[in-house]
């Protein structure tokens, strides 16, 4: 059974902390007032349905920006591992390059401030009103829950774009990072530190964490497993090992690792059973040209998919095994005529066949988005149990994942770097596409390095090096906002 979406643009929603007259109507078209909206427990579920359904709708009039999955996108285009074929299709182009996230009018910029504002405003709404709702307790509970961890999601993502890394060594990290509007209003504040934002992040997800169970009706919410995944996301970036460990362990109770079966059908159905969060695309919602499968698909009718196919870097793919199911999910070979391509499509080298949805060419984009998987889990528990030098639990959580992907791998005997290294060669197969490797740089201050592949045209990408550290890495404050809200201040420059 598909889920439902009632698209609700609450009062003062839209992008909380800015001043323009256009985010401070207090009944907007297409909305509803704040009071009814939370008048009882059955509106304010709908209306935090209006808040995941933001998640996934156009913003800034762009067909390519498309919420949080046309940010997965970016993410992924912003590193090395996720290349745009040739510039026939300038969408993403400018990510790619490295210029959309540093200027402070370009879309790509404004995207994911005005996006995640946007589902905090909401969610600041539902905080704060639901607790007068008419319903049952266990039903306001739900409400404030969900309310809760989209802010905290919307933080998290905030806070690794717009300020700079976390460092546990440099604690309290006082570097500036994004506002913290906590409350429904149309007041400019200013940044609040990295600290200050990491420790709201960690406190909604906490009081989420007391107030949701493992009960939920569709996999598009978040219930009390999303919540340990994001607290094993957080934890991570945070360098706190032990906490990343504990709950990604946590996490993934209840669900299971794909089969080899199923790891071949096209990622597009939620129902498989390793998703543990994600977009239900219905038919009565599409977003035909902007959707995230018009992009990232490989056989979906587009010009985009048609002329300028989304490939994996080269010398990431050549050290895949054959025996590993993941291999694949790119075709080396331009004229291989096993790639799955639209009719008139082109054929590049290290092309992607991991997002496919039904048919050939397919002319619906309703494939299904993947938000949190339970690969990802593994991948966080052998990552921190390295780090913090257990070698063998973290080649232990290392092949209950790798050895369902290549039946030929065997248990790792590596420690220390070479460990690491493993793991994170791991999670840039298993989660390409996936929104991690901007972020999975940053986090873990290692440079950009985009040399040395055969596929990896200057006309792309045109920037091959960005330093650890480099300004380059913080996405600029949208002008808009500088303009609006006095209490700002801009990333340098």
């Amino acid at each position: 059974m598909k889920a439902r979406y009632l698209t609700i643009v609450l009062a003062l929603g839209l992008l909380t902390t800015a001043c323009e007259k256009e985010y401070l109507e207090t009944a907007p078209t297409a909305s509803i007032d704040a009071g009814a909206a939370y008048s009882t427990t059955k509106n304010a579920a709908s209306a935090i349905n209006g808040i995941y359904r933001a998640m996934v709708v156009r913003y800034l009039g762009s067909q390519g920006h498309f919420g949080h999955p046309a940010m997965m996108i970016i993410i992924d285009a912003l590193g090395e591992d996720l290349l745009l074929s040739n510039t026939s299709n300038t969408w993403h182009l400018a990510e790619q390059r490295w210029q959309a996230h540093r200027s402070e009018t370009s879309a790509g910029n404004q995207l994911p401030y005005e996006l995640y504002y946007r589902v905090i405003g909401n969610a600041n709404i539902g905080i704060a009103s639901i607790d007068n709702a008419a319903g049952a307790q266990p039903e306001r509970n739900q409400v404030k829950g969900e309310a809760l961890a989209l802010r905290a999601f919307s933080y998290f993502n905030l806070v690794q774009l717009y300020g700079k890394r976390y460092d546990a060594a440099a604690k309290p990290n006082s570097q500036l990072g994004v506002p913290l509007v906590l409350v429904p209003t149309t007041a400019g504040l200013p940044r609040s530190t990295v600290e200050e934002v990491y420790t709201q992040i960690n406190k909604d997800l906490v009081d989420a964490a007391a107030l949701l169970t493992s009960a939920r009706s569709f996999k598009s919410h978040i219930n009390l497993e999303v919540i340990k995944g994001l607290q094993a996301r957080v934890a991570l970036t945070q360098q706190d090992w032990a906490g990343a460990a504990k709950f990604a362990v946590e996490a993934r109770k209840g669900f299971s690792l794909m089969s080899v079966a199923q790891y071949q059908e096209g990622f597009s159905d939620i129902g498989n059973p390793e998703w543990m969060w994600g977009f239900d695309h219905v038919e009565d919602q599409s977003e035909f040209f902007g959707a995230f499968h018009s992009y990232m698909s490989s056989n979906y009718n587009s010009t985009n998919i048609r002329v300028t196919p989304k490939a994996i870097n080269s010398q990431l793919y050549d050290q895949i095994p054959a025996t590993d199911v993941r291999s694949k999910m790119w075709v080396k070979a331009p004229t291989a005529t096993n790639s799955i391509v639209p009719t008139g499509g082109v054929r590049v080298p290290y092309m992607n066949q991991k997002f496919r949805l039904p048919g050939t060419p397919s002319t619906s984009a309703m494939g299904d988005i993947p938000y949190m998987r339970v690969a990802e889990m593994y991948l966080i528990e052998a990552e921190a149990q390295a780090r913090l030098g257990n070698a063998t639990a973290a080649a232990s959580a290392l092949f209950e994942l790798v050895s369902k992907r290549d039946p030929s791998y065997k248990l790792s005997t590596s420690t220390g770097t070479a460990l690491i290294n493993e793991i994170l060669f791991q999670r840039r197969i298993e989660l390409w596409g996936e929104g991690f490797r901007f972020t999975d740089l940053k986090r873990m201050n290692m440079a950009l390095n985009r040399n040395g592949t055969t596929n990896t045209s200057s006309a792309v990408v045109v920037l091959f090096d960005v330093a650890p550290g480099d300004v380059q890495w913080e996405f600029l404050i949208p002008r808009r906002e500088i303009n609006a809200n006095k209490a700002i201040v801009q990333n340098p420059l």
